[in-house]
């Protein structure tokens, strides 16, 4: 599913050059590990629109360790997805490096991220939404990795909307909230 089938990001990024309010606070996410992004072009259209975040959603980090191994035979890597935004963060853009792990949070680590994005792997959503306390156990084993590699920055973690106002409920370490998309 993330192998390029179609012109990949230049689709989306066409629609948000187009309108630039969709820019205002935005982070944009786009699949970095892709071999057709033009990064220079596509940067400075981006930064042209007002554009001040990228990530890398969605991002190889979430798929098993058999898989991964697979891309990262043929350099379709979590490596080419952090050297990816640390291009577009020498280009000016704020960057967030979507983790799923300690040893993910570790390698994002080093690029210097403004925020860490906490995703859990396609398989924990094998039997629904992963519970609170799953997503728990991985805020504080990232933010414990993040720390360790000398990272400190927003720790941000996946919720339902109506986890966003609800604070308190929020997994201890994390900043705020990526909530699941939702038809607007």
């Amino acid at each position: 599913m993330l192998l390029p089938t179609n012109e990949g990001p230049k689709r989306l990024i066409d629609a948000v050059v187009a309108d630039p309010a969709l820019c205002d606070d935005a982070m944009l996410g786009l699949f970095l590990a892709g071999p057709f992004l033009n990064m220079t072009l596509e940067g400075a259209r981006l930064a042209g629109a007002g554009l001040g975040w990228i990530t890398n959603l969605p991002s190889v980090e979430q798929q098993d360790e058999e898989f991964s191994r697979q891309l990262a035979d043929v350099g379709l890597d979590r490596g080419r997805e952090l050297a990816c935004l640390a291009r577009f963060r020498a280009q000016g853009f704020r960057v967030a490096a979507v983790v799923a792990d300690g040893p993910g949070a570790s390698a994002a680590a080093t690029i210097g991220p403004e925020a860490l994005i906490i995703l859990p792997r396609v398989a924990d959503f094998a039997a629904g939404f992963p519970s609170l306390r799953q997503r728990g156990a991985a805020a504080q084993a990232v933010a414990e990795a993040a720390a360790g590699a000398g990272w400190s920055g927003l720790l941000l973690g996946l919720a339902e909307g109506s986890d966003a106002d609800h604070e308190i409920l929020w997994p201890d370490r994390l900043d705020g909230l990526v909530c699941r998309p939702r038809p607007l």
